[in-house]
């Protein structure tokens, strides 16, 4: 048996401009250990970083920035040492009814 290490912080603030919302946030998430629900006793360790805002001119628009910058590895006996790295950028548009 190996123990589990983990967690996460999430960091907003909420700016009105007039009649539209600015949501800044940035969130970290640090997780080391397996997963139970998969097969061959997988191993993981994840670093996340991520920076974005929320942006709503309009209470019926939203408009989601967010950049990530991931550093993982997880292992099995197929996979040992795989360790990926990477940086995504995510846009996301939604219309509120």
């Amino acid at each position: 048996m190996q123990n589990l290490q983990g967690g996460y912080i999430t960091i907003s603030y909420m700016l009105k401009l007039g009649k539209q919302l600015l949501i800044p946030f940035a969130r970290g998430q640090y997780y080391e250990g397996g997963k139970k629900h998969e097969l061959d006793a997988r191993s993981y360790k994840v670093n996340e970083y991520e920076i974005g805002f929320e942006w709503q001119p309009h209470k019926t628009f939203e408009l989601v920035a967010m950049y990530t910058i991931s550093n993982r590895r997880f292992e099995d006996f197929q996979n040992q040492d795989n360790f990926q790295t990477g940086r995504l950028l995510r846009l996301q548009a939604q219309i509120n009814f």
